[in-house]
């Protein structure tokens, strides 16, 4: 029978997987940098040139950036950096995973350390971690019509559903030029730079996505002064910046979640032709998703008067996004300087990284636990150190409140900073004060059975005919019309007219009045 159909798009999350790499590399001082007297900081950052997802598995490709800062063996004790990049070619193992399927991969550094091994090499390690989701998009019929029969019924029932209209990653550039603050030396080379994201928010409008929030720039630089040989400049970039998006419309439910993907910056001349500027060229990620709810008619069944109708049916697997949460997690602490380290004179920056270790349901939401890695780097009172960094490691815990869900929803939790501050106490004490940004995303599975196609195959007039041809029948509870008049081959519409029914709604003990209609056979063509 000729069917018209209504799609859909649900998406089907098929699993998940992690993976984890160890890397150690050990790094030769080039032979223009002086020797190495101690290693203070560093940082890495993974960027990816390809993620490719294959029969089982996922193909992920890029390289490992290291940035370490170390005070030098000269007699000025400058501080220097050691920089370069590590190739990176991990194979994620994915059960189930198709080409074709959508794919969510994230990564995290975790327990990145350098130390010296001699004066002209450092060694460098670090746990990398991914995290992969697959995804399948199914087009679902959720409205079917077969042509016009006077004989044939249909039964429909109203279903809600969120259709997933964007699921895509994009990018949004900050570029600001930077310029020292009047009375401090031009710049002669950068030694050390620093970018931080916070309070990174984003809206979704009719045909674009609204960004905005805070880059934190932080460099550290060689002056053409003799005084002061080594200066520092912190600056805080408001941005508000926009992607166009063709379907993104301002009803639609979901989130963007923004990161920072890399950071660099540039020495460039001021309009007076003096190097006294720096180029701050921020990309950012938006992982975009939002989905539209909808309420759709579906065919639920289907009979005929004069001849078997024989449904196909199909069961579909979908999560449905029931619900989302923004709320905020206030961690505080005091850092204390270690004896063997130089008083602190002044703080130059300071940075963190957000773990999360562990999550539960309770009775008022999703409990979570886990900690934050910050670090201040400090000028000191110590000429034979004139810079050091601090790290300390604070616990948080947060509940995210959310309604009760089924037993067998799940959750994603996405963390970001809102604020950090932190405050000299005195030369050996800091107090630190963050604002995390916590995301929770709840999918519970769903099914979804539709018609799938109506087959015609002749009445069985036996059965037929066995029927009485006026019948009274007592409301059973569970009994709904449409099964009433299913079985006693009839239509709702003439038990209604025949027992002056107002409404579809049974009462269980109710009597009805039931007729057999007949209907004489008919060709049909499909």
């Amino acid at each position: 029978m000729e069917l018209e159909r209504r799609y859909v798009n649900l998406n089907h999350r098929k699993g998940e997987a992690f993976s984890q790499m160890t890397m150690e590399e050990d790094l030769n001082v080039p032979d223009q940098k002086p020797d190495i007297y101690k290693i203070i900081h560093g940082q890495g950052e993974f960027r990816p040139d390809e993620i490719k997802g294959e029969t089982g598995k996922i193909k992920v490709r890029g390289i490992f950036l290291y940035r370490i800062l170390y005070i030098s063996e000269n007699v000025d004790r400058m501080p220097e950096m050691l920089e370069g990049s590590v190739p990176v070619d991990e194979t994620v193992f994915l059960n189930g995973l198709e080409e074709g399927d959508m794919l969510d991969v994230s990564w995290k550094q975790e327990d990145f350390r350098v130390s010296a091994v001699h004066s002209r090499k450092a060694n460098m390690k670090c746990v990398l971690s991914f995290s992969a989701e697959a995804y399948r998009e199914q087009p679902v019929p959720l409205l079917e019509q077969p042509e016009a029969a006077e004989d044939l019924y249909l039964k429909t029932s109203p279903v809600s559903l969120k259709q997933e209209m964007l699921h895509k990653k994009d990018t949004v550039r900050v570029r600001e030029d930077v310029t020292i603050s009047p009375g401090k030396p031009n710049i002669r080379r950068i030694l050390w730079r620093e970018v931080r994201l916070q309070g990174a928010e984003a809206r979704q409008e009719d045909g674009k996505i609204l960004v905005k929030g805070e880059l934190a720039v932080f460099f550290l630089y060689e002056s053409d002064g003799t005084e002061i040989p080594v200066q520092w400049e912190e600056k805080m970039i408001p941005f508000r910046n926009e992607t166009e998006c063709e379907m993104s419309r301002g009803d639609l439910t979901g989130r963007t979640e923004v990161t920072l993907l890399r950071a660099d910056m540039e020495l460039q001349a001021d309009y007076d032709g003096e190097p006294r500027m720096i180029r701050v060229d921020a990309v950012l990620e938006l992982k975009i998703r939002y989905y539209e709810e909808r309420v759709c008619e579906v065919l639920e069944d289907a009979y005929s008067l004069s001849c078997e109708m024989i449904p196909g049916k199909k069961e579909y697997a979908w999560d449905d996004i029931c619900q989302m949460t923004d709320s905020r997690a206030r961690v505080s602490g005091r850092m204390k300087i270690p004896e063997q380290s130089p008083e602190m004179m002044q703080i130059l920056c300071a940075g963190i990284g957000i773990h999360t270790d562990y999550s539960e349901r309770t009775e008022h939401g999703i409990l979570i636990q886990g900690n934050v890695e910050v670090w201040v780097l400090y000028a000191s009172t110590d000429d034979a150190m004139p810079f050091a960094c601090v790290k300390e490691t604070f616990p948080f815990e947060h509940t995210a409140e959310i309604q009760k869900t089924e037993p067998d929803a799940a959750w994603q939790i996405t963390t970001g900073l809102d604020q950090l501050m932190v405050s000299m106490l005195d030369a050996r004490e800091l107090e630190m004060k963050a604002v995390l940004q916590i995301q929770v995303e709840v999918r519970c599975p769903r099914t979804l059975t539709v018609i799938e196609e109506l087959t015609e195959q002749p009445a069985d007039m036996a059965k037929m005919r066995s029927l009485p041809g006026i019948a009274i029948h007592i409301v059973q509870p569970g009994e709904d019309l449409w099964s009433i008049a299913k079985t006693h081959g009839t239509s709702c519409k003439s038990v209604m007219e025949l027992n002056d029914l107002k409404e579809e709604t049974l009462h269980p003990g109710s009597r009805l009045l039931i007729v057999k209609e007949i209907a004489a056979h008919r060709n049909r063509t499909d």
